[in-house]
């Protein structure tokens, strides 16, 4: 079979013999027949050839291609002889190694007088095309990625059924992006993963399901209590308490109040809330993947985001470090805009999105320096970067310095050591850190090396293609063009007419292009030295893993590298609730390694990271899930507790639980509240002196003493007034509390009698 009729496109293929005999005239007509190649010409190819292979599909039978033709309409029957492939019969191997085999394809121009919709589809990926700016192809985008094209040469069409560039079958396009794609069913599974609507719905999905199943199952800790407390006050209480505590919180206790006024103060209600954010910032982390242009990672790494044990445990109570990871993914989606489009609305957006997120969790500004990190090495626009971070600090500093004054309230955190550092690898990466086994962490990890690793390799393969390129450009382009002019005089002796006029046109364009391509490698070269990226060139942040790594990277590590550091050099502010909002990072870099991997492969590694997932699920919904359990403390009082006994609590916050658990103390006397805490402004209320406790103490039959375990307990005075006039009768403990029953001496019952009956 000759090489027009495996060029025709959708022209009927022929016998060569056939071809051969068409006469030639002037001005033929429209044929259905390609014409046969010179023999002679064999050995010669268009000084791009990558170029000719990604050209739009040939005109119909009834518009002939004229000799002043845009070169959209040139007839690919006539340009087939221009090109040299695998399977032609041409055995000069290097005479058709020009730009094809050594510039990779996300350095190839497009034709400087075709229309952008005729731009060939190599060209447009690697120009920085975003999603949704009108190429539809999106898993082309994400798969010929690192480039990937650079290092294997486009196959010959098969003889029977010839591909256009466009028509190129997806699974010889997965297969560029590391996939195998001899399945028969890979593509269709492969496009049905890189859709838009798939990548964000099935992480949200998940998200959705893990947050709500068994909601009420885990139990509201200490911090959960404050939340109730917060949500359950007045506005001008709430500003009042914010005074004084919390107050970089203000922005989520505004939220709950806002949920509180609405639908009560349950903890279900609550918590919803953050369910909310567990499905944003698993579908915003499916977003940024396809907005990276890699959107199996991003479909892979929402995924393993919703279904970490970590998460849930975050995403099912009512705190704010649900939001916080959600805002952080919402906030280098537009960093990302940054990147690519920094335009007045989008930097604006940005530094607003930034101040949310720095009001939702103070520490969570730190993403900025990350960011910051991610530009420098994607050589970005660190100028216009910084003109939006400014203002966002500037709105920011008030709320610093008003925690700065409230600092006693991180004044428990303990220096961190090495558990902690152990307990960091494997939080971020996805379990709860406790004694559940090995669970997803390890396989986390690996996923995650893998796919930097595979970044790392791509980046390396289009740095040597970059320089090969580099090195061809400055010396072979006059032996190209000298080539070209050669294959355009020998067609034009034998060829008819029309194939004059289009070898012509040809090596015109091979000119145009060569030209195009060495001013633009040199625009690079000049525009490398001034730290940014040419117009028309494709920028190392724009798409890809190594730009998801040079994203992600950073994130993972800078806010727990400056917390860890202050903590080490200064005051100790580090607890890994601080950095919650790492961990969607983590997730994607994982994401980014199974989808590395061939479709068949990364879904058996995900349902065994699946199953390892399971303990961890069912542990953080069970009563060890959280830090304190006062769901047994609150049982027994309900059973033990008589109306009019007393209560103590040590320490005085333990008192927000009154607040979650109302009718288990409204019978029982707070025998040391001077004043609640709605009107102290704080969650512990203000209490009284001994004196004071011990004429309060006069009268009761059994005092029951609630606290925290690992505290120093009662100040040794309290304790002296209450074993003064008390025997201990009891003592239990439970997860992170204590209770302790106290029974009145008999002297001190009778001393009270005779002293109420006077």
């Amino acid at each position: 079979m000759t090489r027009a009729s495996r060029h025709a496109g959708d022209q009927p293929s022929r016998p060569a013999a056939e071809a051969s005999s068409q006469p030639s005239t002037p001005n033929p007509a429209p044929s259905d027949t390609a014409p046969t190649p010179d023999p002679a010409l064999s050995d010669t190819a268009l000084p791009d050839a990558a170029l000719s292979e990604a050209s739009p599909a040939a005109p119909s039978e009834t518009s002939p291609a004229l000799p002043h033709a845009a070169p959209s309409e040139t007839p690919r029957a006539a340009r087939a002889p221009l090109r040299a492939e695998a399977g032609s019969g041409v055995t000069d191997a290097p005479a058709r190694t020009t730009v094809s085999d050594i510039m990779p394809s996300e350095t190839l121009p497009a034709l400087p007088h075709a229309a952008p919709s005729e731009t060939p589809r190599a060209a447009r990926v690697s120009l920085g095309d975003e999603p949704g700016s009108g190429v539809t192809d999106a898993p082309a985008r994400a798969t010929v990625s690192d480039a990937a094209l650079s290092e294997a040469s486009p196959a010959a069409p098969s003889e029977t059924s010839p591909a256009l560039p466009s028509e190129t079958p997806r699974a010889a396009r997965v297969s560029l992006g590391g996939e195998p794609g001899g399945a028969a069913d890979e593509p269709e599974r492969a496009a049905l993963q890189e859709r838009p609507g798939v990548v964000m719905l099935v992480p949200a999905v998940l998200a959705l399901a893990a947050g709500l199943w068994d909601l009420a199952g885990p139990p509201p800790w200490r911090d959960e209590a404050a939340t109730v407390s917060a949500a359950g006050r007045t506005l001008p209480q709430l500003a009042h308490l914010l005074q004084s505590v919390d107050a970089v919180h203000g922005l989520y206790y505004g939220l709950t109040h806002v949920v509180a006024s609405l639908y009560g103060t349950a903890e279900v209600t609550l918590r919803i809330p953050s369910v909310v954010a567990g499905v944003l910032a698993a579908a915003g982390t499916g977003a940024l993947g396809r907005a990276l242009g890699v959107p199996r990672a991003g479909l892979y790494g929402g995924v393993l985001l919703a279904l970490m044990p970590i998460f849930s445990r975050y995403v099912q109570e009512a705190r704010p470090y649900a939001l916080t990871a959600a805002a952080a993914v919402g906030v280098t989606l537009l960093f990302v805009r940054v990147m690519r489009s920094p335009t007045s609305a989008v930097l604006a957006a940005y530094a607003a999105a930034l101040t949310m997120l720095a009001y939702l969790n103070l520490f969570a500004f730190l993403i900025a320096g990350a960011h910051g990190v991610a530009l420098i090495l994607s050589r970005g626009p660190l100028l216009r970067w910084a003109c939006a971070v400014t203002p966002a600090l500037a709105a920011v500093a008030p709320l610093a310095w008003l925690g700065s004054r409230q600092s006693a309230q991180v004044g428990w955190i303990p220096r961190p050591d090495a558990e902690d550092l152990g307990r960091l690898a494997v939080q971020m990466f996805g379990d709860l850190g406790g004694a559940t086994g090995p669970g997803v962490a390890p396989l986390t990890w690996a996923l995650a090396l893998f796919g930097l690793a595979y970044a790392v390799v791509a980046a390396l393969r289009r740095a040597r293609a970059a320089r090969h390129v580099e090195g061809h450009a400055t010396r072979g382009l006059p032996a190209t063009a000298a080539r070209g002019e050669r294959t355009t005089a020998a067609l034009r002796t034998g060829t008819t007419a029309m194939q004059t006029a289009v070898a012509g046109q040809a090596g015109t364009t091979a000119d145009r292009a060569e030209t195009t391509a060495a001013g633009r490698m040199e625009g690079a070269r000049a525009a490398g030295a001034a730290g940014r990226t040419p117009a028309g060139m494709a920028a190392p942040a724009l798409s890809g893993q190594a730009a998801l790594v040079r994203l992600t990277l950073p994130w993972v590590l800078v806010p727990a590298l400056v917390l860890l550091t202050v903590s080490w050099a200064a005051q100790p502010v580090y607890v890994f609730r601080y950095v919650f909002h790492c961990v969607p990072a983590a997730a994607l870099l994982a994401g980014a390694g199974l989808a590395a991997l061939p479709p068949g492969l990364a879904a058996a590694v995900l349902a065994g990271w699946l199953g390892l997932s399971v303990p961890g699920q069912v542990a953080t919904r069970g009563p060890d899930g959280r830090q304190d359990d006062p769901r047994p403390v609150m049982a027994l009082l309900a059973s033990e507790a008589k109306p009019g006994d007393g209560v103590l609590f040590v320490p005085a916050k333990v008192r927000k639980y009154a607040v979650v658990y109302p009718p288990v103390f409204r019978g029982l006397r707070d025998v040391a509240l001077a004043r609640s805490p709605e009107r102290d402004g704080s969650f512990s209320g203000r209490e009284v002196g001994p004196r004071v406790l011990a004429s309060r103490l006069s009268g009761l039959r059994t005092l029951w003493v609630v606290g925290h375990t690992g505290k120093t307990g009662m100040p040794d005075r309290r304790r002296a007034v209450v074993t003064r006039s008390f025997a201990p009768a009891g003592r239990w403990t439970f997860r992170g509390l204590f209770v302790e029953r106290y029974d009145a001496r008999p002297a001190h019952r009778r001393s009270n009698g005779a002293g109420v009956g006077k």
